[in-house]
């Protein structure tokens, strides 16, 4: 007897081959997180870039005239390795570089100054507490904490000998404490993600980056999904993002011109084709509010590469 494979077959049969225990790569966007966590024995090695270039002088919310030209443009890297130890766990060690570039005008003459180091290395463990499935779609939810280590550079200074801010620094150079919540639901065509991520530094009466609020939701698409592990996958990403910082504390004192609240759209292209997934984002800022007067960038550049192993 000759037996046809119906619709609903060949939707669990690609559904297995996505997200059962030997699933290739999980994707998501550059900004927020994902609640994915790999295969017992998976080391998840990963390199990010990110590029923000801040020319836009804001006053509260309005922009302001530049008269001494002042621009920061801050280039990112990050290596990062994650193990799992367990299918629902997974540890991570992520290791930034940074480039910062400040430009002022000094006697009506133009100026910079540029600090490259190392930023706070950060140990994470993240555990999915939650995984149902149906037919055609995935809902997980996950937690992570995460430890910053004291490692990055916070000597940067302006052309004009003065100290950056503590938040525009490659690091902190002190201990810290992240905490985030990430939420999905995949279907075989599309997946919605959802997260939020904290990010406080140690007392420090002195030189502190002010706390920080990271809030993500994405919906993606498959505009080609791929069929076998060896197939080309691509997937368009788009969705709101919000950032809050509170003040930074400079020379024993909160400092006036720091703090802000920003609200963009963020969209994210990936394709994935086996173990391996490319990814190239940008961030439009749609509203920013500054306390005090503030470097702020108009758009922010990322890209990443990743494989499982």
């Amino acid at each position: 007897m000759t037996h046809q494979i119906n619709a609903w077959q060949t939707a669990v049969a690609l559904w297995l081959a996505a997200f059962g225990p030997a699933a290739a790569l999980a994707h998501e966007p550059l900004w927020g997180e994902s609640p994915q966590t790999f295969a017992f024995g998976v080391f998840h090695p990963e390199i990010r870039f990110g590029y923000d270039n801040a020319s836009v002088l804001l006053g509260g919310s309005r922009r302001l005239h530049n008269p001494d030209s002042l621009r920061r443009s801050r280039l990112d890297s990050l290596v990062s390795l994650a193990y799992a130890p367990e299918t629902w766990l997974n540890v991570k060690l992520e290791v930034p570089f940074a480039q910062v570039a400040s430009q002022q005008r000094i006697a009506g003459s133009l100026r910079s100054s540029t600090v490259s180091g190392t930023g706070d290395l950060v140990l994470s463990a993240k555990t999915r507490f939650e995984q149902r499935f149906g037919p055609d779609w995935k809902f997980h939810q996950s937690a992570t904490v995460g430890l910053q280590l004291p490692t990055g550079e916070r000597g940067g200074r302006m052309p004009d000998g003065s100290l950056l801010a503590p938040s525009d620094q490659p690091g902190s150079g002190r201990f810290g404490l992240s905490l985030g919540y990430a939420v999905a639901y995949e279907r075989l065509a599309d997946t919605t993600w959802a997260s939020v991520m904290f990010r406080t530094d140690a007392p420090s009466g002195k030189y502190r980056r002010g706390d920080s609020l990271m809030a993500d939701a994405a919906y993606g698409y498959w505009v080609r999904r791929a069929l076998r592990p060896q197939d080309e996958g691509l997937l368009l990403a788009l969705g709101p993002h919000l950032e809050m910082s509170g003040k930074d504390r400079a020379a024993g004192a909160s400092d006036p011109n720091s703090g802000y609240t920003s609200i963009g759209l963020q969209a994210t292209f990936i394709r994935t084709q086996g173990q391996t997934q490319t990814r190239i984002g940008i961030l439009v800022p749609l509203h920013q509010h500054v306390a005090g007067t503030q470097l702020r960038s108009d758009l922010q550049i990322r890209a990443g590469w990743e494989m499982l192993l």
